[in-house]
């Protein structure tokens, strides 16, 4: 493993290399640390800013597949708002991802037409990809407990049994 990361940058139309760390202040007592140290979670949070931003000022449409992994709900939430946040965003730009984050399922964060769930057909070996709008709920209604009592369908299958959340 290297001993520290670095990434290429443009200036002055000239590539430069720049070393990326991060700053730690504990007791007082501040400290750098290689990117490389760090917990996979910063790692991944730091592997996006650059797509995020890219798209944010371009106007560009950010496909991201699993947004949650490794990442805590609380920076998942702040990478959407974002993307929803008219100031950040003035640019138009689309954030379009995956997740298996249940608590992303907030009507507070998303309309009900930005929604979308998949389901597997493992009979014909396919998925289908259908809206929450599809099923009507009511704004005051909470999604994601609808969603993994098995509201919505695109509940995994372990054999022939549905998981679902208990009480279901």
């Amino acid at each position: 493993m290297p001993s520290e990361i670095r990434a290429l940058g443009e200036e002055d139309g000239e590539l430069k290399e720049v070393d990326i760390k991060t700053i730690h202040e504990f007791e007082e007592v501040e400290g750098s640390l290689p990117l490389f140290k760090e917990s996979e979670g910063t790692r991944r949070f730091f592997s996006l800013l650059g797509p995020i931003i890219t798209a944010l000022n371009n106007g560009e449409v950010l496909v991201i597949d699993e947004l949650d992994t490794k990442l805590h709900h609380l920076l998942n939430k702040f990478i959407i708002k974002l993307f929803h946040d008219l100031e950040e965003n003035n640019s138009n730009a689309q954030l379009i991802f995956t997740t298996h984050n249940t608590n992303l399922l907030d009507q507070d964060l998303f309309r009900r037409d930005q929604v979308r769930f998949t389901e597997r057909k493992p009979e014909i070996g396919s998925t289908d990809l259908y809206s929450l709008v599809e099923y009507s709920p009511r704004k005051d209604k909470d999604i994601e407990k609808g969603y993994l009592v098995g509201r919505y369908g695109a509940i995994p299958f372990i054999g022939d049994e549905k998981i679902l959340e208990e009480g279901s």
